[in-house]
């Protein structure tokens, strides 16, 4: 008598459970639930490196430089408006680079604005945001650029 692999059943049941855990089950998806609005985990991310940008934008010295980063500031805020139900923007913190002896306050920001993109590009890809984290990494190769020509 022939016996079916155990090995197919459990490949099944795995495909079933991904099915299953998938984003469609959001609050977004169940209204009338009472479910109230939610900040997915990119939220506080992408505010911080829209607040980490702008302090970048008011260090910057040249028309070109701040030209680049208002661009770069729309498409943030465009993302956080996109993954943010309304109302549920985290407040950004208004909070200044501390500058280290010898180093420059524009240098500083670039600093800080790579690191917080960095960050973000790896939450982004946990939760498999291929949009946020591209956005992300354009960010770091804009800062890592800047930071280098200073």
């Amino acid at each position: 008598m022939y016996e079916q692999p155990k090995v197919a059943v459990h490949a099944q049941r795995r495909a079933s459970a991904r099915a299953h855990n998938s984003n469609a089950h959001g609050p977004a998806s169940t209204p009338g639930a009472g479910a109230v609005p939610h900040a997915s985990p990119l939220t506080g991310h992408l505010a911080a490196l829209v607040s980490a940008t702008e302090a970048v934008r008011q260090a910057a010295e040249s028309p070109e430089q701040r030209a680049e980063l208002d661009a770069a500031l729309a498409g943030l805020h465009a993302r956080l408006a996109a993954l943010a139900p309304a109302g549920a923007v985290p407040a950004q913190t208004t909070g200044g680079v501390i500058g280290r002896p010898g180093g420059s306050r524009l240098a500083m920001a670039h600093e800080h604005a790579h690191a917080l993109a960095g960050r973000l590009l790896v939450v982004a890809a946990a939760q498999q945001d291929t949009v946020t984290a591209m956005l992300a990494c354009r960010r770091m190769d804009a800062h890592a650029a800047a930071r280098s020509a200073l």
